[in-house]
C-alpha cells in the first residue's frame, strides 16, 4: 500500500485544484494524508516579540483547518479510501522543513501539491513551497497547476 501526502493550502483556488484529484490514478489504492502546515510568524517591536498565531489559538485554527480538509477528503476519496485517510494540521516556523520531515516519517511514496495561480512574469516561477518540494522531497512530487486563462 502506498502513502500519498496531499499538501492542503486552505485558499479557495488550491482547494478547487485538489478536488480535481477525484478519480486520479496517483491516489488509487493509497493511504491518503491530507496535511496543512501553518507558518508561525515572529514580529518584533520595541517592547517584546509578538508570535502569530498564539498557542491558545492553535486548537481553534486546527479544528477549522481539519474541517476544510475533511470536506476535500470526502469529495476526493471513495468510501474505502476515506476510511484509510488521515487529516493533519501542524504549526511550524518552517513549513518547508516540517513537510520534508513528515514525508520521511510516513515514508511517503508521492506528495501532491497545488501550485498557486500567477500572472505575467510571475507565472514562469513555481511558488517557493512547491519549488522546495520539487528540489528536496524524499519522494515523487505531483504538482497540480492552475489552468491558464485564455
Amino acid at each position: 500500500m502506498k502513502n500519498v501526502v496531499i499538501c492542503c493550502s486552505l485558499e479557495d483556488e488550491n482547494i478547487e485544484l485538489l478536488k480535481e484529484l477525484k478519480g486520479n490514478t496517483a491516489i488509487e489504492n493509497a493511504t491518503l494524508h491530507f496535511v496543512h502546515i501553518f507558518e508561525i510568524h515572529v514580529y518584533t517591536s520595541d517592547f517584546s516579540p509578538y508570535i502569530f498565531p498564539s498557542e491558545e489559538k492553535y486548537p481553534e485554527i486546527e479544528e477549522a483547518s481539519k474541517k476544510v480538509m475533511r470536506s476535500v477528503a470526502e469529495y476526493v476519496c471513495t468510501p474505502e479510501e476515506l476510511k484509510k485517510s488521515q487529516v493533519e494540521c501542524y504549526f511550524a516556523y518552517s513549513p518547508k522543513q516540517k513537510i520534508t520531515e513528515y514525508l520521511m516519517d510516513v515514508k511517503a511514496d508521492v506528495v501532491v501539491v497545488a501550485s498557486k495561480p500567477k500572472h505575467g512574469i510571475e507565472g514562469l516561477f513555481s511558488s517557493s513551497f512547491t519549488e522546495h518540494l520539487v528540489k528536496y522531497s524524499p519522494c515523487d512530487v505531483h504538482v497540480l497547476r492552475p489552468k491558464l486563462e485564455e
